[in-house]
């Protein structure tokens, strides 16, 4: 696994559903520091679920953020995701790793049947099997190709020398596996991990063990949902709400009571319910797919995990532990790394898309 140069300090932006996360961080004795986080807020006539809508406004936006924070360096990776990114799990006969790309590209029309043409697809691989003979299970990530291109330009156009482009949850998977432990408790090493980013736009869900992503989806509700279903009820804007939502004392507990808290607690529960139950459709794909398959742990990040209660919530509804992501014993941070960690996991080198 590679890290930046020893020496090197690289800038790494993930761009989110409403804002862009930044670090810029170095290895230093086997571990990740970052030297600055901070972030960008996104209107959403300029960005929205991936989609560059105006460059030189953003372009414009981003200088700023890097010229306030005294941001000098020019060598920057990238991490993206959009509800348009295509993921698909296949299994071909094993070969070398360094032919797996060949043979994709060959069976292109058969494993990706989606205008290929329109994506840049890359092949990771989750694991070996023996049925008669040997193979292997890959997962096939395919991103439009414009909004790859379009990102590069827009780092070009800030003057960044862009290198890598990730895909957020190859970020996560990567940052989990270099790291031990989770929270100074939760250990990395051979477990299966739901890692669910709770996001402003959608909700990306990752299933990685050991540094593979086993399962990748990106689910069309997040805070702007919950935002959304609320304001429905309520004479509120749409920013008192979100504060009232960061406001619930505990969003796993009934209330029984009938006033305007309680009925914002039960909208904002019920939405997340109906989240759950979209993703407990993905956990069943995942553990009916072979015998042994189960989920250890769920790690929650984004925004929406800060809301009290809500490890409580996915721990009662999957009856398995949920934790929201504080710390990881590999990354000196001194900020919110459940925000900041696709940024972080950018850092590390494995799999890239490159122009």
């Amino acid at each position: 696994m590679r890290l930046p140069s020893l020496n090197k300090k690289v800038l790494s932006i993930d761009f989110g559903g409403k804002e862009i996360k930044i670090v810029e961080g170095q290895a230093l004795n086997k571990s990740i520091h970052i030297n600055k986080a901070f972030t960008v807020e996104l209107p959403s006539d300029i960005y929205r679920d991936g989609e560059i809508l105006n460059k030189d406004s953003l372009a414009d936006e981003i200088k700023k953020a890097l010229k306030d924070n005294k941001v000098r360096i020019e060598a920057t990776y990238g991490t993206i995701n959009s509800s348009q990114i295509i993921t698909r799990n296949v299994t071909i006969p094993k070969v070398p790793e360094k032919e797996i790309p060949s043979i994709i590209q060959y069976q292109l029309d058969d494993l990706f049947p989606l205008a290929p043409e329109d994506y840049i697809i890359n092949p990771l691989i989750t694991g070996y099997r023996l049925e008669e003979v040997e193979k292997i299970d890959l997962l096939l990530v395919g991103t439009p190709r414009k909004i790859v291109l379009d990102h590069l330009d827009l780092m070009k156009d800030v003057g960044l020398k862009p290198l890598v482009l990730d895909y957020q949850s190859n970020s996560m998977a990567k940052l989990l596996d270099f790291n031990s432990s989770i929270n100074d408790f939760y250990n990395t090493r051979d477990m299966a991990i739901a890692s669910i980013d709770l996001g402003y736009i959608n909700t990306k869900l990752s299933i990685v063990k050991n540094g593979k992503i086993l399962v990748s989806r990106v689910l069309d509700i997040g805070l702007k949902a919950l935002i959304d279903n609320i304001v429905s009820f309520f004479d509120y804007s749409q920013e008192e709400i979100e504060e009232k939502i960061f406001q619930i004392e505990n969003i796993s507990h009934n209330i029984d009571e009938y006033n305007d808290y309680s009925r914002l607690v039960n909208i904002a529960s019920t939405t997340m319910n109906e989240l759950m139950e979209k993703i407990n459709v993905i956990f069943k794909f995942y553990t009916t797919r072979e015998i042994g398959n189960t989920i250890n742990f769920i790690l929650l990040k984004g925004g929406l995990s800060n809301v009290n209660g809500m490890d409580n919530l996915f721990s009662n509804y999957f009856n398995i532990p949920a934790v929201k992501l504080s710390n990881l014993d590999k990354v000196k941070l001194n900020g919110d790394l459940s925000k900041y960690s696709n940024a972080i996991g950018g850092l590390i080198r494995i799999a890239e898309v490159q122009r």
